[in-house]
């Protein structure tokens, strides 16, 4: 469809509400998006704020929408630049801030306020961010919240040294999080296959970094799903494939 026919179109209201929606949260055509942004339904203007194909300027004349619906997915766009993701860091808005958490071009500096939000939700996605600096995902594993770790020590880039002690966690879910990890060291998973919860062992036993001799214990787990899981490893590697 040309932008020419889709600004007729529009004009006639012959465009569905799904196949309009499609549209804002599908297409590549910078013309059609600009139109769309500035459509009366905030619901199509949101749909337009996440598409990844949206142009920067767009992206930027949208941050500074009324609904923060609209905002908060600027926020999360891969495509918005980092001028206005800075000044979205100011918006009082939680679910602004949520986005701008997950959102992996977010500035470090800015990832280490919301690191200290009072938002659970928050500071999880903080944790999870790729970009997160290794002293802040260091502070976060000290979280008062079990979610908040458990991100922590899901997050590859968490270090070695934290992972450690996250294995040791009063919380299962923390600790299985860590058997999931590729980067927990080889010796973490060995303690961790022996842990008294089966979730945490049937994760050491996916996990690619796990020793061949611990997925051969792990092959004789008298918890099924674990056993299962260390026999295809072990039948994986013996072919050769990397997981």
């Amino acid at each position: 469809m040309t932008v020419k026919e889709f600004n007729f179109q529009l004009a006639l209201g012959t465009i569905s509400f799904n196949t309009l929606r499609k549209i804002a949260e599908k297409s590549t055509s910078k013309d059609i998006l600009t139109i769309l942004s500035n459509n009366k339904d905030y619901y199509f203007r949101s749909c337009v704020a996440r598409n990844p194909s949206t142009p920067i300027k767009v992206l930027t004349t949208l941050s500074k929408d009324k609904e923060a619906d609209v905002r908060k997915w600027v926020a999360s766009n891969p495509n918005t630049s980092i001028e206005t993701l800075i000044k979205l860091s100011k918006d009082k808005e939680y679910e602004v801030k949520i986005q701008l958490a997950q959102n992996p071009n977010t500035p470090v500096d800015i990832l280490i306020t919301l690191s200290n939000n009072k938002g659970d939700n928050i500071r999880r996605y903080v944790a999870e961010n790729s970009n997160t600096p290794k002293d802040t995902l260091a502070q976060l594993a000290t979280d008062e919240n079990n979610l908040v770790r458990t991100r922590v020590a899901r997050n590859p880039s968490t270090p070695k040294k934290v992972l450690t002690t996250l294995s040791k966690d009063e919380e299962w879910n923390v600790r299985y999080s860590v058997a999931r990890n590729k980067s927990t060291p080889k010796k973490v998973l060995t303690t961790l296959s022996k842990d008294e919860e089966w979730n945490v062992r049937y994760s050491v036993a996916k996990n690619s970094n796990t020793p061949k001799k611990v997925l051969t214990k792990l092959a004789t787990d008298e918890i099924r799903y674990v056993r299962e899981n260390a026999e295809k490893f072990l039948e994986i590697r013996s072919k050769g494939i990397k997981v």
